[in-house]
Parts: C-alpha cells; sequence; structure tokens
C-alpha cells in the first residue's frame, strides 16, 4: 500500500512517518514545501491514501492562509482528478475552522473543498478539527506554546505567562498519529460529518507551566512526575524531548564502603522509590525491620541468601536466589531481613521500597536480643 503524506517535513507529518514505519505493507510517499511538482503528479498518480497535512499557519502575509490551505489543496485534488485517482483522503483542519480570521477561514474552505470533492467523485473523505497539538519533534517559538515553554524551559530561558487561567484544548501527538492510521482501514473516530481524537485534555496556562517548571527542577536529579497521570506522562515525555542529548547523562550519588556501592536511581511522590546495590562475597546487607516500609529486592547478577525473621515470635525463614532466574522477594513489615552474598562474585540488587526514604523517619530498627 502506497500512502502519500503532504506536509511530511512538519510536526504530525514527522510522527506520523515513524508510526507508519512499523507497517511492513505500507510504503510512505513523501511530500513537503520542497518536494518538486513532478514528484506531486507522480505520488498522486500511484497513491493508494493521501494524508494531507500540508498547510501554512504562520504566514509573513495572511493571503498565504488562503494560498497554502485552500490553494495546494484544490491542486492536489486536481492531480487525483487527473489521474481517475479514488484514493481516500485523511485531512487536518483546525478547531480555528470556526472562528472568523484569516486561518480559520482559510481551514474551512479546505474542508469544503474537500468534502465536496468527496462527494462529486465518490472518494471517502476524513476531515479531522485538531484542537493543539502537542509532543516531540514539535517546532519551539512558532505556534506551540508548549513546544516553546519545554525547550525554553529546559534551556534556562525565561517564559511568559500572560493570563494564567486561559484554557487549551489539548491532543497528544501519539494520540493523533494511532487515531487517523484507522483511517486507512476506514474506522476513524467520527462526530457526525467530522472525524475527532478521542482522547483531549482541557488545562490552563498556569497548570501547563506549572508542570513544565517542575519537571525543569528534576530533570538533573532522580524524582519523576506521577506518570500515572495520563496528561502528566504525555507533557512528561515531551518536555524531555527537548532537553539536550549532553544533558541526559546524571550522576547519581554513590555510597560506597567495604560491603559494595549503594545509590538510588529514581524517585517519585506516588510510588516509592527504586535503588541498586552491589554486595561483595561472604558480605551481609540489612539486619534490620521496619513497620511500615515494605520493600521488593531483585537480584539480577550473582547468589544470595535471605533470611527472615519475626520481631516477636523469633520464626525464622530462608531461601536463595540469584540471577540465573530472576526472581523478587517482597520484604513483609515486621520481619528483620538480611540478604547474604554466598557467592564467588559480586551481586547486583534492585530494590524498590514503597516510600522514599526519610533520614528524620528512617523506620529501620534493628531486632534487640
Amino acid at each position: 500500500m502506497k500512502v502519500l503524506v503532504t506536509g511530511s517535513n512538519g510536526f504530525v507529518g514527522k510522527n506520523l512517518r515513524s508510526e507508519l514505519s512499523l507497517y511492513e505493507d505500507v510504503e510512505v510517499l513523501c511530500f513537503d514545501k520542497d518536494s518538486t511538482e513532478e514528484e506531486l503528479d507522480k505520488y498522486t498518480k500511484e497513491c493508494d491514501f493521501v494524508f494531507h497535512l500540508a498547510g501554512v499557519n504562520r504566514p509573513q502575509d495572511p493571503k498565504e492562509f488562503m494560498e497554502g490551505n485552500f490553494g495546494f489543496t484544490s491542486t492536489l485534488l486536481d492531480k487525483l482528478k487527473e489521474h481517475k485517482n479514488k484514493a481516500p483522503i485523511m485531512i487536518s483542519s483546525s478547531i480555528q475552522a470556526e472562528l472568523d480570521n484569516d486561518y480559520g477561514k482559510s481551514k474551512k474552505a479546505g474542508e469544503d473543498l474537500i468534502f465536496q470533492y468527496g462527494k462529486e467523485n465518490n472518494v471517502k473523505v476524513y476531515v479531522y478539527r485538531f484542537p493543539n497539538v502537542f509532543g516531540k519533534w514539535c517546532r519551539p517559538n512558532y505556534n506551540s506554546v508548549i513546544a516553546t515553554w519545554c525547550y525554553n524551559i529546559s534551556h534556562n530561558i525565561e517564559i511568559q505567562v500572560n493570563d494564567p487561567s486561559k484554557e487549551l484544548t489539548l491532543v497528544y501527538i501519539d494520540d493523533v498519529c494511532e487515531e487517523i492510521v484507522k483511517c486507512l482501514e476506514d474506522r476513524p473516530t467520527k462526530d457526525e460529518e467530522y472525524c475527532k481524537v478521542p482522547i483531549t485534555y482541557t488545562k490552563t496556562l498556569g497548570e501547563i507551566s506549572s508542570l513544565i517548571r517542575s519537571f525543569k527542577e528534576n530533570d538533573r536529579g532522580i524524582m519523576v512526575p506521577a506518570t500515572g497521570d495520563e496528561f502528566t506522562k504525555d507533557l512528561y515525555a515531551t518536555y524531555i524531548s527537548y532537553v539536550p542529548l549532553e544533558e541526559m547523562v546524571v550522576n547519581l550519588e554513590e555510597h560506597r564502603d567495604n560491603r559494595g556501592v549503594f545509590c538510588e536511581l529514581v524517585r517519585t511522590k506516588d510510588a516509592g522509590q527504586v535503588s541498586v546495590s552491589t554486595t561483595n562475597p561472604n558480605i551481609v546487607r540489612g539486619g534490620h525491620y521496619h513497620h511500615t516500609k515494605m520493600e521488593r529486592f531483585i537480584v539480577i547478577k550473582g547468589k544470595a541468601k535471605i533470611e527472615f525473621e519475626h520481631v516477636l515470635t523469633h520464626e525464622k525463614y530462608e531461601f536463595e536466589v540469584s540471577g540465573e532466574k530472576l526472581q523478587y522477594v517482597t520484604i513483609p513489615v515486621g520481619y528483620q531481613h538480611s540478604i547474604n552474598n554466598i557467592g564467588d562474585d559480586e551481586m547486583i540488587l534492585i530494590l524498590w521500597a514503597n516510600e522514599l526514604f526519610d533520614p528524620n523517619i528512617p523506620d529501620t530498627f534493628v531486632m534487640e536480643g
């Protein structure tokens, strides 16, 4: 299946190309502003589907809105008709098509043209009115406030929030691509004559800017945001895509002694923390218990013996684990526990705790007697 993508080097175009690359039976024909008329002629002759993403949204002259958003759409459709190609067409429009401004008028004109073309030529058309789209590869300091803020904050550039209470309706680029690809199988999500992305977010500029600033506070640390919230997860992924690559490597705080090395890897406000430790042969770690802190151990290298002892009944239990068969061991509260490296080599252990370690309230005790 040959799929023509106009605007292939734009924000949505790049992400769609990445999504379509996962389909072995799809060949993408890329057309962008630097492509030639000969390429457009060739592609419109042989394509089986059209994702029409090309458009103008920030020209120097307002009349370029109509030329780019209506004029090129007309050219594209004329080429398809010339080749008697009835390939289905998906077009990206905007919620601004409902507004009385130059950009909105040009998008509405493009919509009307597509609908008319579909009816007159018995061609399936899919028109999406996208709200504000955000995600990786969006050009900053252009027409996306999220791209601009993510880039500026990650590069230590001040941002300006004129009206923190202003609300934006947002869609995430992955949700956009997942939705529009459904058109290839004629199963888009529809709302009457228009198609839509089913997952949207409504957030204020104040909420968005505060979240991005919180990412900056920890983007060189080990604290990560609550990514169980879908919007926070999507926005955090977007933010990280703007952090300079040379700053992706971060030194961890190490605690080294004769036993080995211990360091924290990840901290969260909602799901505790993850740490890693190494233990030298014949060394025992632990020898304490917790009232509330629950832990999970995973030995990924070496061999260990783990021992439990109830703090009141002194009931004991022990077992062995190794990196040859990955298993996790849950450390129950109220049991003094220790882990002994009984192998000949260094042991490596991944630890998860259900709460952040607080030196003022460590919840770590050694059993008396």
